[in-house]
């Protein structure tokens, strides 16, 4: 009788696990990969011409879960050092430099929020997150002469489909706002994982592969069973069933920071094809992606973020929402979606920018891409020299 009970404690816990528990993937360099990606990046032709590494638009700096009342963290990002913060009492989020002005140590770390302030754990210096400005020197009565030299820049940052979310400009022009999404503002969909990576590639690249029709054969047409390296001898053995593509690439008619692809997939087994999904893909400026797609089973949300790390390091995450009911399969759409991208990261990880590819008139629409992602760079974005020079100090 006890055997019973154990087991059916067992297989319930295993049957919850699959299906309400989120899968997080978070692709890790092993010591071999992080050498010959790390030798290939010392090695490698970064390209001639190459674009502004930090384009203007909204960035992804944390989930609304990493940045809990009352806590500070510190980001460092498009070339940039921040503090991420979130009052206590109206939950309000703030993105500040975060280097206090007084002696330069870094606020987000064992920085203590208090109210919409926080203090800087090298003298406690208070800074209003509002604006940035100097509100106290707990050992000083001098506060008004050094307040107009003390004030630490405020970012525009916004909190949308449980996202923070920050506004670079190089001219600092004012922000479009990013679309809400009802169903995951209100909890409607389920969050059934994540994944994330660090492509070490331009930025403009990962975004272009949604205007590269023609790759996604090459890499992403063999079965999944062939793993991440499509070339190897583990491919040739496995390569059971082709991930069969279409897709039409177009610019939004009426947000020119937009842009939509009409995209479907359906696997052939021999003469068998199934598993169709019909998908909906809308970029969001530089860095932002929204993928509604719909298969057999139900509709899938995917949240596609792209944040600047450095000049040719990106960090690329996915958030996988669908109803709370298919924990079970939506295991196998997030495995099946991170190979897909494990195989894009091999080609982004070790090629350089060409500035003017050859192009068929069967690849028109890479060109489009090109001049419409264009609209991201200004006349102050800093150069990829200037940002690398950055580094090297």
């Amino acid at each position: 009788m006890w055997l019973y009970y154990i087991i059916s404690a067992v297989v319930a816990g295993v049957i919850y696990y699959i299906t309400f528990v989120p899968l997080h993937y978070k692709s890790v360099d092993s010591g071999n990969k992080k050498s010959a990606i790390n030798q290939a990046r010392r090695l490698r032709k970064p390209g001639t011409n190459i674009p502004p590494p930090y384009p203007n638009g909204w960035f992804a700096l944390a989930t609304s879960d990493e940045i809990k009342p009352g806590t500070a963290k510190s980001i460092d990002c498009l070339g940039e050092n921040f503090v991420v913060f979130r009052s206590a009492v109206t939950k309000q989020v703030y993105v500040l430099d975060a280097y206090c002005p007084h002696m330069g140590a870094n606020i987000g770390i064992g920085g203590v929020v208090n109210g919409e302030c926080i203090k800087c754990p090298f003298h406690h210096w208070n800074f209003d997150g509002k604006d940035g400005s100097l509100v106290d020197i707990p050992y000083s009565d001098d506060l008004k002469s050094v307040q107009k030299f003390s004030r630490i820049k405020k970012w525009t940052c916004r909190e949308v489909n449980k996202l923070i979310f920050l506004w670079y400009h190089a001219e600092n022009e004012e922000p479009w706002e990013i679309p809400s999404i009802f169903e995951v503002e209100n909890n409607e969909l389920w969050m059934h994982g994540t994944n994330e990576f660090m492509i070490h590639s331009h930025i403009q690249d990962i975004p272009e592969n949604g205007a590269d029709l023609a790759h996604l054969a090459a890499v992403h047409g063999p079965s999944l069973f062939a793993g991440t390296d499509i070339n190897s001898f583990r491919e040739k053995i496995l390569s059971v069933g082709t991930h069969l593509w279409d897709a039409k690439w177009s610019v939004s008619e009426n947000l020119k920071h937009m842009t939509n692809i009409k995209l479907s997939h359906i696997i052939q087994v021999w003469l068998w094809k199934f598993f169709q999904v019909d998908g909906d893909i809308y970029q969001i400026g530089p860095g932002y992606v929204v993928l509604k797609l719909k298969a057999f089973f139900g509709d899938v949300l995917v949240l596609q973020t792209v944040t600047p790390i450095e000049p040719l390091k990106q960090k690329l995450s996915h958030y996988f929402y669908a109803s709370k009911f298919l924990g079970f399969i939506m295991k196998f759409v997030i495995f099946g979606e991170t190979v897909q991208v494990a195989r894009d990261a091999m080609i982004w990880d070790y090629k350089t920018f060409v500035r003017n590819p050859i192009l068929p008139k069967e690849e028109k629409q890479i060109k489009l891409y090109r001049n419409w992602f264009s609209q991201f760079y200004s006349s102050n974005s800093k150069s990829f020299q200037d940002s690398r020079n950055d580094l090297t100090w």
